[in-house]
């Protein structure tokens, strides 16, 4: 009797183990392990170990794909693009149909707004190089990026013309687009009194306003 108690108790305990390892909740919805989620903010942080205490050794932006390796707590256990394993809050990752949800007119527009903006940034750091043998773009490398920017910035434009969004959005995101704009413009005139216009504009007049209308739309 004991011996058979004994393989119940095992038995209720695998059965426990597979259920944890198959699905946990998340909101209403069961989650699986082995699928396939996707990072549903911008820029979330990925960390070696599940704790906001440890570094971030990584970035991901809207929508890249993570496979679910388990759950810790708050935290995803997942597989990045590159085969890693790390960790990720969950209150950034969720399905396909979720993110698809949030790719309305709007976040649509304001995402490759974002990204456009963060290349603009790369472009000004990399003006201060800081390791060994790096140097900073030549101006025409620097003027050839600039000018891909503004044609990006073009298709923007024309993007959120043929939406059909509240004006009042357009005009949010089409205003945050010329703040881009006049970053992109005091990076090609960085000899000539650029690169000191460059951080007192990203912090007076851009950055308070990225943060206002990507707060509204993203």
């Amino acid at each position: 009797m004991k011996r058979l108690l004994i393989l119940v108790l095992l038995l209720v305990s695998v059965f426990i183990s597979v259920d944890k390892a198959e699905a946990f909740i998340k909101g209403e919805s069961a989650v699986s392990i082995g699928q396939t989620y996707y990072i549903t903010g911008r820029d979330v942080w990925i960390r070696d170990e599940p704790n906001t205490n440890v570094p971030a050794v990584a970035t991901y932006r809207f929508g890249e794909p993570v496979v679910l390796l388990g759950v810790e707590g708050d935290w995803a256990h997942v597989k990045l693009v590159n085969g890693w394993d790390r960790y990720v809050h969950m209150n950034y990752v969720d399905t396909k149909e979720i993110v698809q949800e949030k790719l309305k007119a709007t976040t649509e527009c304001m995402l490759v707004l974002d990204r456009i903006y963060d290349d603009v940034e790369r472009l000004m750091e990399s003006m201060y190089p800081n390791g060994p043998g790096e140097t900073a773009p030549k101006p025409e490398a620097r003027k050839t990026a600039c000018d891909a920017f503004k044609g990006r910035l073009a298709a923007l434009d024309r993007q959120l013309d043929d939406t059909g969004m509240a004006a009042v959005a357009r005009n949010d995101i089409k205003n945050l687009a010329v703040r881009v704009s006049v970053l992109i413009n005091h990076l090609q005139d960085w000899e000539n009194g650029g690169q000191e216009k460059y951080m007192p504009y990203f912090l007076d007049e851009f950055m308070p306003e990225y943060e206002r209308v990507g707060g509204l739309y993203r």
